[in-house]
């Protein structure tokens, strides 16, 4: 096993001077049935100090508790007795999430113009959020303290950004000043039977060709913990002042790479006797190539890092095609936003379908993402300003749908845009895509 202490981080003492204060009790919960108030400041469950929220989630499973608080300046336990299933109520603030202390050459994030809202400049590496939302991180900056942590609590599956394991490379990609020791921090995970899934941004003539390989035989040394590599483009923008040149994952490039996709298949499997090299569906789109079938994505592992997702989609819209009415009673024209990338695919598959159907007609409008750069061509990445500056016979259609990925959770787009917004600019009724096809054709109320 790895000797932890000779891993080059700097050290987060995260196991000191816990105490955080419960901002919200839930009514009617046992920590309400059991006096603890807002204000309180939570020290320990069963003698464990509580940190954050992870803490609170991984100690509140016992069905007896000892929970410590401070309330003024008298320390109070509570004895709770519970099912094992039953949380305590507490709502604690959200952890400052720990900052990405890399200067990637592809960041996004540093790609990004200016003027747009402040968190989306801000670079996230919190292993916390890797293993609750299957946010990416690189392990450079985890510290022996936080790999620990992640071994007693099983916080499995972790998803981790690795884009080459030769040191060299790493150092360049990263920007780093010394070496961060990845393999043997996968090795401590892995043999602390975490589960990773992995991924590689490609950059052509930097981690591609023998270091690719390379970086593939090295993860598959561990490929009983290890159970996915999504292999993905590297996203570039308008907006890469003071950042190295990187060439485009361009049709040519994505054809030529995807022909290594079998010899993969045959050598890399992993333990589920699944496939484990992904290449994103971006590739298969560039090189206009054929997207694999469902059997081929086995259990669609990392379908949110675009890996699967348009496969998903086909079979569903597929299954959907069924139930479809041969016509409606009344006219409908609607307008299907998406970005340059996936509108042959639509016109295809979905757009010639659904205008078989009697008094439905329906346009797909690709727009030139300006904002980020014409390079940037995948639907989530469109801007409100592009959208309205680019309509075009607009009064022609009853409804306008925009891609599902174009808002965040609070309803917005890059550009702060809402789509009510872009509905008052465009004057048509705007709706975020819901995957509902059935509704889509039926609804007479939109």
């Amino acid at each position: 096993m790895v000797v932890l202490e000779k891993l080059n981080n700097p050290e987060v003492e995260i196991g000191i001077g816990a105490m955080i204060e419960i901002i919200g009790v839930q009514n009617n919960s046992l920590a309400a049935a059991h006096d603890i108030r807002p204000g309180d400041q939570l020290l320990s469950i069963n003698h464990q100090p509580i940190h954050d929220f992870l803490d609170l989630y991984f100690h509140q499973v016992d069905e007896k508790l000892k929970v410590s608080v401070r309330r003024d300046s008298r320390e109070m336990t509570f004895q709770i007795r519970k099912n094992a299933d039953q949380q305590l109520g507490i709502e604690l603030p959200p952890p400052r999430l720990k900052t990405c202390g890399n200067n990637c050459i592809f960041c996004f994030i540093k790609q990004n113009p200016p003027g747009m809202r402040r968190a989306i400049y801000f670079c996230d590496e919190d292993y916390r959020y890797s293993f609750l939302c299957g946010n990416f991180i690189t392990l450079t900056n985890l510290s022996r303290t936080e790999l620990e942590r992640i071994a007693r609590q099983r916080l499995s599956p972790l998803y981790i950004s690795v884009h080459a394991t030769d040191e060299e490379v790493r150092r360049y990609i990263f920007q780093l000043k010394r070496p961060d020791r990845l393999l043997e921090k996968i090795r401590y995970l892995t043999q602390n039977r975490i589960d990773l899934h992995t991924q590689i941004v490609l950059m052509p003539g930097v981690n591609d060709g023998a270091v690719l390989e390379k970086t593939l035989i090295d993860l598959f040394e561990f490929r009983n913990s290890i159970l996915s590599v999504a292999i993905v483009p590297v996203g570039l923008t308008a907006h890469r002042q003071h950042l190295p040149v990187l060439p485009a994952v361009d049709a040519s490039f994505a054809a030529q790479f995807l022909r290594n996709v079998p010899h993969w298949n045959r050598l890399y499997i992993n333990r589920d006797g699944e496939r484990w090299v992904f290449p994103a569906d971006e590739f298969y789109l560039l090189a206009g190539r054929k997207i694999p079938s469902r059997r081929h994505y086995g259990s669609f592992y990392q379908i949110e890092n675009g890996v699967g997702l348009v496969r998903d989609f086909l079979d569903d819209f597929k299954r959907q095609s069924r139930r479809l009415p041969q016509a409606i009673p009344k006219s409908k024209r609607i307008l299907f936003i998406t970005g340059k990338l996936a509108a042959p695919l639509l016109r295809e598959f979905v757009v010639d379908r659904l205008n078989q159907i009697t008094n439905i007609h329906v346009d797909i409008m690709p727009v030139i993402n300006n904002f980020f750069g014409r390079s940037v061509t995948v639907a989530g990445l469109l801007t409100g300003r592009d959208i309205i500056t680019q309509k075009k016979n607009i009064d022609n259609y009853d409804l306008i749908i925009l891609p599902p990925r174009i808002i965040n959770e609070d309803g917005i787009l890059l550009d702060d845009f809402t789509p009510a917004q872009i509905a008052a600019k465009l004057g048509k009724p705007v709706r975020i895509w819901d995957g509902d096809f059935i509704k889509l054709v039926a609804d007479e109320h939109d």
